[in-house]
């Protein structure tokens, strides 16, 4: 799938869209006005060895944009072959992109290769975040056995920003103290436009979250740059969650000077 979102009028809109295969879009909404929120759709709703899967999208002419999904995407057990997953976006000066899929679940067996590259030019701004969750914790199923590699970069004029690299190839991985500790599940949060002083005010919100927990999850933020960067371990998506949006209304409103509209399908 390749896509453009441009500026018009007072509106971002998909000014180009291609796809092949099965990933689909809706129609975008506008909630809040001027930003577009715009769903990734995957009708099979699970990938297979062999499946590749493509994104690439282009934000310029000061458009601004914030994508999800409506359901985890599922990564089933492999007969021997590599399910690849690409996604590439391209954030021009003066553009916002947001990216907030639900998280990838890799059942046992699984064997994947995903990428999620961030190409941001001059003051273009980016939030989003990846969460991973290794077997079924609802099922009480570990991943214990196949192969996940994943990888995030950020870049901003081709200088690196962050990257960050998950093997997963053996269920030791899993419980290492430089792996997940036991957990099924990671999530990686970053936003471009950070200070010292928005670090410290992110980790304020983020300890008044954990407070909100039964037990406090391991979670832990830093600055990198102009970028912050929250990793949080933990055993379901709505508890990790709970921490990361708190962080992202924080700087959505710090940074972007825009209140944080609630994507409507994340209540459904």
């Amino acid at each position: 799938m390749n896509m453009r979102l441009e500026k018009r009028g007072e509106r971002t809109v998909m000014a180009g869209l291609t796809h092949r295969g099965p990933l689909r879009v809706q129609r975008p909404f506008y909630p809040e006005g001027e930003t577009s929120h715009i769903y990734l759709l995957h009708p099979p709703g699970g990938v297979v060895g062999g499946d590749g899967l493509s994104i690439d999208i282009e934000c310029c002419q000061n458009a601004h944009g914030l994508f999800t999904t409506p359901g985890a995407t599922k990564f089933y057990l492999s007969a021997g072959a590599t399910a690849d997953v690409t996604q590439v976006l391209h954030i021009g000066a003066g553009c916002a992109l947001e990216w907030f899929p639900q998280e990838s679940i890799f059942f046992t067996g699984a064997k994947v290769k995903a990428k999620t590259q961030i190409d941001l030019e001059d003051d273009a701004h980016f939030m989003g975040w990846e969460i991973s969750c290794f077997g079924r914790p609802v099922n009480e199923e570990r991943f214990l056995h196949g192969k996940v590699h994943s990888k995030f970069f950020v870049r901003r004029n081709g200088r690196p920003l962050l990257s960050d690299h998950l093997l997963v190839s053996d269920p030791k991985h899993l419980s290492a103290a430089a792996g997940l500790r036991d957990y099924p599940m990671q999530g990686l949060f970053v936003a471009t436009g950070g200070t010292e002083a928005l670090l410290e005010a992110c980790r304020d919100v983020l300890a008044e979250a954990q407070t909100k927990l039964e037990s406090p999850l391991p979670a832990g933020l830093t600055l990198l740059d102009d970028l912050i960067v929250l990793r949080v371990l933990g055993i379901s998506t709505e508890k990790m969650q709970s921490l990361m949006i708190p962080v992202w209304q924080l700087l959505r409103q710090k940074v972007l000077n825009k209140g944080a509209e609630i994507p409507r399908i994340w209540n459904t």
